[in-house]
């Protein structure tokens, strides 16, 4: 599996790691947005930046997590439940 997190979040990063899930940070450029959005299986993303690669307004069956309030671990099986 394939997940995508935003660059501030290299906590998850290395748990999804330790968890044999594949982390990759994301570009935050707008205009890769479509291209980034469907070569991940899921989507990490801090809740900092309520427009983060300009998602606000694009539709995809990707899942999105918002990581506020959550830790490393409440994230990493938030992940793990939303691609069974």
């Amino acid at each position: 599996m394939k997940i995508g997190i935003e660059k501030s979040l290299n906590n998850v990063k290395e748990e999804l790691e330790q968890n044999n899930l594949q982390a990759v940070v994301m570009n935050n450029s707008k205009q890769d947005n479509s291209r980034d959005l469907k070569k991940y299986d899921a989507i990490v993303a801090s809740g900092q930046d309520s427009n983060f690669l300009g998602m606000q307004d694009t539709k995809t069956k990707t899942p999105v997590i918002n990581a506020t309030g959550k830790t490393a671990e409440e994230i990493c099986s938030e992940v793990k439940n939303r691609l069974e």
